[in-house]
């Protein structure tokens, strides 16, 4: 196996959707982004997010668990954007609206001897979706999205903000929400397109992130949350299996707070995610901090 370039791949598993490359089993799910009221998407108008996240890792596993790569680091900072439009139109009974990711990420890689450091917009995701209240408890969404190869990309760099792929992805969100415990999920399934500058072909792959909160006082939540990222099908390069498929997994968990002054109001949350169990994949720590509001 080349280790540099697993190492490339790594390009930071848990920032924005569509920021990082996949090859070698990695993703470009934005594992750990949504927690709090994932499922719940506002009422009709335009809204702005921003996330603000870093990771880091000195570790990266094989398929039984153990260290790979010597002297492998990875640091990366992100400030990624997110437009959400919900209109006043009902498709399948449910409500019609649409959103946009952009990333701006700052990465350094480090890889058995090598060095590698870049700063750039990472792959723009968006597309459609369609948000269903069923009650004041029950809400949920879903959505068919497409990552496309929008950021910067070599083949002979180390450190890339952009994959080079196209990526389609379906997402199902969910909360219940009951007076005081707030229970929420993103599921997301990724089937990536060959990466035309390598002939590589990352296999599909399943992600989750997870949260379990409760309302403390009227304007603070806490939770615990988390994320999973499993592979289901084996990474192909000129049509051959590479190694053992090399199916990523990985899993995260950890603490996380939000506060909202107003149900009208903009939102903060704050969440430390600690890596384990992970097969051919970087183990870190996640931090995010994120901010909604009315545009």
């Amino acid at each position: 196996m080349n280790f540099t370039r697993t190492a490339a791949a790594v390009l930071l598993l848990a920032l924005s959707a569509g920021a990082h490359a996949t090859e070698n089993g990695l993703t470009t799910a934005a594992a750990g982004a949504e927690g709090f009221l994932a499922g719940a998407l506002p009422p009709a108008g335009l809204y702005g997010l921003v996330y603000v996240n870093h990771y880091s890792a000195d570790r990266f596993n094989d398929g039984d668990g153990n260290r790979l790569i010597p002297g492998f680091k990875v640091r990366a900072n992100a400030v990624v954007g997110r437009l959400v439009y919900m209109s006043d139109t009902s498709v399948l009974g449910g409500q019609l609206g649409a959103y946009g990711v952009l990333p701006l990420v700052d990465l350094q890689v480090e890889a058995g001897g090598a060095r590698s450091s870049h700063t750039g917009l990472g792959d723009l995701e968006a597309g459609p979706l369609v948000a269903w209240h069923h009650s004041p408890q029950l809400h949920t969404a879903a959505a068919l999205v497409g990552v496309l190869p929008t950021g910067d990309y070599d083949k002979n760099r180390l450190a890339n903000t952009g994959s080079h792929i196209t990526t389609l992805r379906g997402v199902y969100v969910a909360s219940y929400l009951g007076e005081s415990v707030d229970a929420s999920t993103k599921l997301t399934y990724s089937i990536n397109q060959k990466n035309s500058a390598t002939d590589y072909r990352s296999g599909q792959y399943l992600h989750a992130d997870w949260n379990l909160g409760w309302r403390v006082a009227p304007t603070w939540q806490i939770g615990l949350q988390g994320y999973l990222i499993h592979q289901t099908t084996d990474d192909r390069q000129a049509g051959a299996t590479v190694g053992d498929g090399l199916r990523t997994r990985v899993f995260a968990a950890g603490p996380a707070v939000r506060w909202q002054g107003a149900p009208t109001s903009p939102s903060l949350e704050m969440r430390v995610l600690k890596e384990s169990g992970a097969r051919h994949h970087s183990s870190g720590t996640s931090l995010w901090l994120k901010a909604v509001f009315p545009l």
